[in-house]
């Protein structure tokens, strides 16, 4: 159960011009991405993340991140918008035990960018990152890898879902140049009555 934005068109136009001319700003995080979707059901049913320091980047309303510690990941749900961290929040107080909520689950808000200038106890090496539908800008390919390699565990892993665009095929080609290991699997998810 997940409290959204009812209106995402209202929040892009209240955008002013100066903060998307910063960084072309834009409110990704209050949809729910069928890439969410897909990466709450592998933390869900496929993964082996009991036990395991898991980082979600790009958490937006924080599906995958509460899925996660539901299925008994210790998680740090992060974010570049402090709006999604407090929707993530609300969420995950909506929907894991007080248990989970005190001891397996924070938030964090992060920028790829200035990596080192956010909370530094928070980002400790991860056993696991994951992240969905969050290779869509090119700018910010490198900026990942660089997340992925800082972050993640030499034996580490990281899961990313992407909607099946050009430019993540982009994305995934640089990761095999940076020397990461590769799997890929494909499937459908069905999100307001439509298959993607």
């Amino acid at each position: 159960s997940l409290l959204k934005v009812r209106d995402t068109n209202k929040l892009v136009d209240a955008i002013d011009q100066e903060t998307f001319a910063e960084d072309e700003r834009l409110p990704y995080w209050a949809d729910i991405w069928t890439s969410s979707l897909e990466l709450a059901r592998w933390c869900l049913e496929e993964a082996d993340i009991k036990g395991k320091r898991v980082l979600e980047l790009g958490c937006g309303l924080g599906l995958p991140g509460i899925a996660a510690a539901k299925a008994g990941a210790r998680v740090v749900l992060s974010d570049y918008e402090q709006d999604a961290l407090d929707f993530a929040r609300y969420n995950a107080v909506r929907n894991l035990s007080e248990e989970i909520l005190a001891s397996n689950i924070m938030f964090l808000q992060l920028d790829w960018r200035n990596l080192w200038h956010s909370h530094l106890p928070a980002l400790q090496k991860f056993d696991m990152i994951i992240a969905a539908d969050v290779v869509y800008e090119r700018r910010n390919f490198f900026l990942l890898i660089d997340v992925l390699i800082k972050l993640l565990k030499p034996d580490g892993i990281a899961v990313i879902t992407e909607p099946g665009r050009t430019i993540g095929e982009y994305f995934f080609n640089l990761l095999k140049e940076e020397h990461f290991h590769l799997a890929t699997s494909k499937h459908n998810v069905e999100l307001d009555g439509k298959r993607n």
